[in-house]
């Protein structure tokens, strides 16, 4: 039930706005763009990349592109490329830099740039990390050549969702086969909807991943539970399952099969201990204690949830080769 109401406070909102359109402004706006520098990429000082990295944000925040929801697939990426390095004859001598900076919005997953722009600033500095960030200090990205490589890479991407609709349906059904349930909610819930027709369809699409989703994690619960049990026969057992039987979504369909088997392990204490299920019960109200029991129960079982992994920007690193 946690999880269902996650989701719906999660669609809600995009529910009520499925009717917007292409035409009005603020929905072209809503495209979320993740600002990511790796720290991989080369001959660029921390302070100067932090430096970067928040100008980039501020300028997608300002353009309505802040980054938004999880993980998604389209980025901001930036390099630096040195392209002169002069000591001036000064006391005490300076090192005065000119370089090249790469912007990029780019799909790291099929590891295709979607929009670039450059531009060229110079710095210095009595060393190598003063002179990139004087550099990128007086930078400003409050220009048209900013505002139309943000604009390209907006409408590549609802391109790219409007022709791919069907590739982006298949790959979470695809993601949800391999019991990737949250990753296929993910890769449908993260299409823009100024998508309206894609988007649309993706919402329709979720039902039946998240269906399979809750009834997977049921299944699984009841074999989690009955070994807990089978392990220990008794009260104590029976508190471990008992904490996991109690995690499962009333709304899977094998939610009744669950209460049988509540109703069988208790049966079985009553009989051999002659401890009434309230107690259980009463038990649960502890929610520490639920959590510890539920916890202890998977492990053993040598059951592990696992969440999603971040995926990682090395992806995106072909850019900088």
């Amino acid at each position: 039930m946690k999880k269902l109401l996650f989701v719906l406070i999660i669609l809600l909102p995009l529910f009520s706005s499925a009717q917007n359109t292409l035409g009005k402004a603020d929905d072209y706006d809503r495209i979320p763009l993740n600002v990511i520098i790796p720290p991989q990429v080369e001959d660029i000082p921390e302070h100067a990349q932090s430096l970067l990295t928040n100008k980039l944000t501020q300028a997608v925040t300002e353009n309505g592109m802040g980054g938004a929801g999880v993980n998604p697939r389209f980025l901001l990426t930036a390099k630096m490329e040195l392209l002169t390095k002069d000591v001036t004859p000064t006391v005490p001598p300076m090192e005065a830099y000119t370089f090249e900076v790469y912007l990029y919005i780019v799909d790291f997953v099929d590891q295709n740039i979607l929009s670039s722009t450059s531009f060229t600033t110079k710095g210095a500095g009595n060393n190598k990390n003063k002179a990139y960030t004087n550099g990128l200090r007086t930078v400003s990205l409050k220009n048209q050549n900013v505002k139309k490589f943000l604009d390209e890479g907006k409408r590549k991407i609802i391109e790219y969702y409007n022709s791919r609709c069907d590739f982006v349906i298949a790959d979470a059904k695809s993601l949800a086969a391999q019991n990737k349930f949250g990753a296929a909610i993910n890769t449908l819930s993260t299409v823009p909807q100024v998508c309206k027709d894609c988007y649309t369809q993706c919402l329709d699409a979720i039902g039946p991943i998240y269906q399979d989703w809750i009834d997977h994690d049921c299944q699984m619960m009841i074999t989690v539970a009955s070994a807990c049990f089978a392990a220990e026969p008794n009260s104590n057992g029976a508190l471990k399952a008992g904490a996991v039987l109690s995690q499962i979504d009333p709304d899977s369909r094998c939610y009744q099969d669950a209460q049988v088997k509540i109703a069988a392990i208790a049966q079985k204490v009553l009989q051999d201990e002659k401890r009434d299920w309230n107690f259980f019960e009463k038990a649960y109200e502890d929610q520490v204690m639920l959590e510890t029991l539920r916890i202890q129960a998977f492990r053993d079982v040598g059951v592990a949830y696992g969440q999603n992994q971040q995926p990682t920007y090395n992806d995106i690193l072909w850019i900088f080769r």
